[in-house]
């Protein structure tokens, strides 16, 4: 049993000495079953909601209540924004998934409800997001049925909707004098039903079978439109459908380059190598720009790759050609910096490549590279602009396919271009020291 005790021992001993797999073993499942506690909850109805630009361009109460039960509403997170132009630009930089428009037209009130035009609500939704325009135009409709009972409460609003009903009637050319003289009179009993009623009853009758009612019984009138279009390109040019996932796999390409050339540093180290090397005619800022540029070229590489399929098979186009190499050599240069600054945190091949694998999972989760970001609540989104998988995509996306202003794509650059320096400058002070000596 003793034999057997301490072969146990030295098993546990060695394990505890290899960084790697203490992580993996102890440390990243913990960190897993948190994410996704949060992903999917975390106690909290926060993490599903969706981002929206409102737009509200009339002052009357139909869209001021629509405005207002957006925004308390659990499912979105409502942002106001002047124009249309500025919200689509929101939607196209990938702040918000869709903008809501409240148009002018919904000063008519119930005008347009009763004269058959129906009440107007405009949609620009983001074409990577195309799963969440049908909750959208949903929310929509509902919340505008909930305006109801406010406008028939409102003496004023409905008088006005009576008659423009009436003079719909009066002047719609594909009915005879017995349907206008009976459209006429439906109208006159509907508005003395309405007087007749208290605003309780009224409330009650508008909300639950009213205007549901209406709705469902006439074949070709729609109380509440709602048009949803996709964001055109500025560009003008088709988008291909595989254009949103592309960029996901460039960067991982990137971080496969980030693990490889991370590893290689610390086998150099382990076996020796950066020993012998000191014996040879260079110095170490030699050393050190000759492996960055060595993972650089790489990663620009694995993009090249990436890119000439997507354009060769997938049908993709880029919107900013000249913005995109920029972006590319950005992100090649920010994982380039992470290799070297891994290197300088492990001695070990074994520690290398576990601490490889689990700063590349924890990165792509907390940075959407596997879940999308919108999934994700406040807590993580926030902490996701602590990944450069964020970044990179962020970067990559904005001149191959979103064509958002160039303006709007310095940020992600800049961050990434210091991702690559301060993890040069890590990897330079460990790689410094068999110089040093």
């Amino acid at each position: 049993m003793r034999a057997i005790f301490a072969i146990a021992r030295k098993d546990l001993r060695l394990l505890l000495r290899d960084k790697g797999d203490v992580f993996f073993t102890f440390v990243f499942p913990v960190v897993i079953a948190i994410l996704f506690g949060f992903v999917f909850g975390g106690g909290s109805n926060s993490g599903s909601k969706l981002e929206l630009a409102v737009v509200r361009e009339s002052d009357s109460v139909l869209a001021l209540g629509i405005e207002e039960d957006l925004a308390n509403d659990a499912a979105f997170e409502t942002t106001a924004f002047p124009t249309r132009d500025a919200a689509a630009d929101a939607v196209r930089a990938g702040k918000v998934t869709a903008a809501v428009i409240l148009p002018k037209s919904l000063d008519s009130g119930l005008e347009g409800l009763f004269s058959g035009q129906g009440i107007a609500i405009d949609a620009v939704v983001d074409p990577s997001r195309r799963a969440e325009a049908g909750l959208i135009q949903g929310k929509l409709n509902e919340l505008a049925f909930r305006q109801f009972p406010k406008l028939f409460a409102n003496g004023d609003e409905m008088k006005r909707a009576f008659s423009a009903a009436r003079t719909s009637i009066a002047s719609a050319r594909g009915m005879s004098p017995t349907q206008k003289l009976l459209g006429a009179g439906m109208i006159t009993a509907a508005e003395s039903f309405t007087s007749s009623i208290g605003d309780e009853d009224a409330s009650t009758n508008a909300s639950g079978g009213g205007a549901n009612g209406a709705a469902g019984n006439t074949a070709d009138f729609t109380p509440i439109r709602v048009k949803v279009e996709e964001l055109a390109p500025r560009a003008g040019r088709p988008r291909a459908s595989f254009d949103v996932t592309f960029p996901q796999g460039i960067v991982w390409g990137l971080a496969g380059c980030f693990g490889a050339f991370a590893s290689s540093l610390v086998t150099e180290r382990a076996r020796g190598t950066l020993d012998r090397l000191r014996l040879a005619p260079i110095t170490a800022f030699h050393l050190i720009s000759g492996k960055a540029i060595a993972c650089l070229v790489a990663g620009l590489l694995v993009q090249a790759l990436v890119f000439a399929v997507a354009l060769t098979f997938f049908g993709s186009q880029i919107a900013q050609p000249a913005m995109l190499v920029v972006a590319c050599f950005a992100a090649a240069f920010a994982f380039a910096g992470l290799a070297m600054a891994l290197a300088a945190f492990c001695r070990t091949e074994a520690e290398a490549n576990g601490a490889g694998r689990g700063a590349i999972l924890i990165l792509a989760l907390i940075g959407g590279g596997t879940i999308p970001l919108f999934f994700m609540p406040p807590f993580l989104r926030t902490l996701s602009y602590g990944s450069p998988f964020r970044w990179a995509v962020a970067a990559i996306e904005g001149p191959f396919w979103r064509d958002t202003p160039v303006s709007e794509q310095v940020v992600p650059l800049v961050v990434l271009i210091a991702i690559g320096f301060l993890g040069w400058i890590i990897g330079a002070r460990a790689l410094w020291r068999p110089f040093a000596r």
